[in-house]
């Protein structure tokens, strides 16, 4: 097997791989612009053209099962379930890797993670956006009700779930963090003036103690610049340089259990440039993650 091949020729059927993947093409939460279902095959289309290795070159040695996607409904109760189902069984795996799909489908995702994880587990929630209406567009499973849901899972506290990179909060979700002071949130702009780094170190010792992390990505964390290809583009965001200053960290020194990226939508994309950067960011957590496991 090459480089050439699905995820840098690391892709196998051993049930016993480092890593799971699940793809969940599903864009029917998003509320401006689509796209994003399209995602998980770009994605697995564009890893075969990558070298298999973290930033700084270090193979990747670790083992990737695909499962494939979750095959879209038109039942979005029953889409969902499914999703939860699915997940089940990549969690199985040491690192669950997601690939969504508008940021609803974090919302089974989840859900399966409080199923199979005893103890408490952290959340950090990489977005411009965040996510905490409890109802929008008069449904609660919406793009931007996904840290609403979350919060009503047994294992996650307000404190065990960290914001960074937002820099568009809607009045009820600036109310909700208001009466919630205990949630930590790093701001774009507290990103840019004190540095990555440190926000990464202050994460790592907000969530030491729980059991296991929930990484999501939502590419519109990052400045458009950087991911030009998703439904909601804030200007004034972290750069992919950023992103991974923080990812590497996060995957080295916390149980990170599950990650997942969502909000890429190719069609709204300029020469593959968001989804490319949405493949960085999961590489540098699979070289992480890989490292971690090594100890």
């Amino acid at each position: 097997m090459s480089e050439r091949d699905l995820w840098s020729g690391r892709v196998c059927d051993d049930p016993a791989a480092e890593v799971g993947v699940l793809g969940i093409p599903f864009d029917g939460a998003a509320s401006y612009r689509c796209g994003t279902r399209f995602a998980p095959g770009k994605l697995r289309e564009l890893s075969k053209h990558l070298a298999a290795c973290a930033d700084e070159g270090q193979p990747l040695t670790l083992g990737i099962r695909d499962y494939g996607d979750v095959p879209t409904d038109l039942d979005w109760s029953r889409y969902f379930h499914a999703v939860e189902e699915r997940a089940a069984e990549v969690l199985e795996h040491p690192l669950a890797l997601f690939l969504g799909g508008d940021h609803s489908v974090t919302i089974p995702l989840m859900r399966a993670c409080s199923r199979a994880w005893e103890g408490p587990f952290g959340v950090l929630h990489f977005d411009a956006h965040p996510d905490l209406f409890d109802v929008l567009d008069g449904h609660r499973w919406s793009h931007g009700c996904t840290e609403r849901r979350a919060l009503e899972l047994p294992g996650l506290a307000h404190e065990r779930l960290v914001f960074v990179g937002l820099r568009s909060i809607a009045r009820v979700e600036r109310e909700f963090l208001e009466a919630h002071p205990e949630v930590p949130v790093y701001t774009a702009r507290q990103c840019y003036r004190r540095g990555m780094e440190t926000i990464a170190e202050e994460v790592v010792e907000s969530l030491k103690d729980v059991d296991a992390v929930y990484v999501t990505v939502d590419i519109d964390g990052l400045d458009p610049a950087y991911a030009p290809g998703t439904g909601y583009a804030e200007g004034g965001g972290p750069s992919t340089r950023d992103l991974l200053e923080l990812i590497r960290p996060l995957c080295r020194e916390l149980p990170v259990r599950a990650v997942d990226v969502v909000e890429v939508s190719p069609p709204l994309d300029h020469a593959d440039i968001t989804s490319f950067a949405a493949l960085k960011v999961v590489y540098e957590a699979l070289w992480a993650t890989q490292e971690r496991l090594s100890e």
